[in-house]
């Protein structure tokens, strides 16, 4: 069984195209499924302060089909798919006017606070969650940066009280936007596929180190995209976020 809201695209959400920008499509993602958590059982928050437990996400494949436009409506659906082990896969498909115009699928740990070990499937009841399949993306929901890779430094970050979340952490759906800002001429842009996985937390108080490639050809990465660029961060000295964008340029 899926779960809808309905989200109406501002003026604050949206670029120099009137196209919603990454960050604001991924928080339309994450706020739905707090939602849904929220309708069914326990949202993120009271899993956090009543149990001491924490959804983090360890991998987030984005498909955007086509942009989508200030004052828009879109209606989010989200659905849990069944998992194994520690991971608690999650998808999500996003449509403006019956249209689909994205598409994301996501893996999540359950993280015991005290302990810092990972919670498995089996020892915790998600059963108010109903399941359902994975989703067809036209992406990868894995991928590899390559080892030759040649870095441009992409500058760097402060990570500030009002990046981070109740885990004391940058939130995930913040990098987007600062990745993108790094992409020389990203204006002349518009994106298709974000794909992000997570390494290691970048804590309130450490600085973002940014490294992003040069424009590549997107082989099987991206169908849609004229270009990829790939992205590694450090936080505190360690790898933090590794990612590939997906870029097309705006016609």
């Amino acid at each position: 069984m899926k779960y809808t809201k309905t989200f109406e695209t501002r003026s604050y959400e949206i670029d120099r195209h009137d196209a919603l920008t990454p960050t604001a499509l991924v928080q339309y993602l994450q706020e739905t499924a707090d939602h849904q958590m929220h309708d069914t059982d326990k949202d993120y928050g009271l899993i956090y302060r009543e149990e001491r437990k924490a959804f983090v996400v360890s991998r987030m494949s984005v498909e955007i089909m086509r942009p989508v436009y200030k004052y828009a409506h879109v209606d989010c659906d989200t659905w849990v798919v069944p998992g194994k082990a520690a991971n608690f896969p999650r998808a999500y498909e996003l449509f403006v006017e019956g249209d689909l115009v994205a598409r994301a699928y996501s893996n999540w740990a359950l993280v015991d606070v005290d302990t810092r070990k990972l919670v498995l499937q089996s020892e915790y009841d998600m059963s108010s969650y109903p399941e359902d399949r994975e989703p067809e993306m036209g992406i990868p929901t894995r991928f590899r940066i390559p080892k030759t890779m040649e870095w441009n430094d992409g500058g760097t970050v402060p990570v500030t009280l009002t990046l981070t979340d109740i885990n004391g952490h940058m939130n995930n759906a913040r990098y987007y936007n600062c990745l993108y800002d790094c992409i020389p001429n990203v204006e002349e842009y518009c994106i298709t596929s974000l794909n992000m996985r997570f390494v290691h937390e970048a804590p309130l108080g450490s600085e973002l180190k940014i490294l992003r490639s040069d424009f590549l050809e997107p082989g099987k990465l991206d169908p849609r995209a004229d270009k990829i660029v790939y992205f590694k961060t450090e936080a505190n000295g360690e790898d933090n976020v590794h990612a590939v964008f997906g870029l097309k340029r705006w016609e």
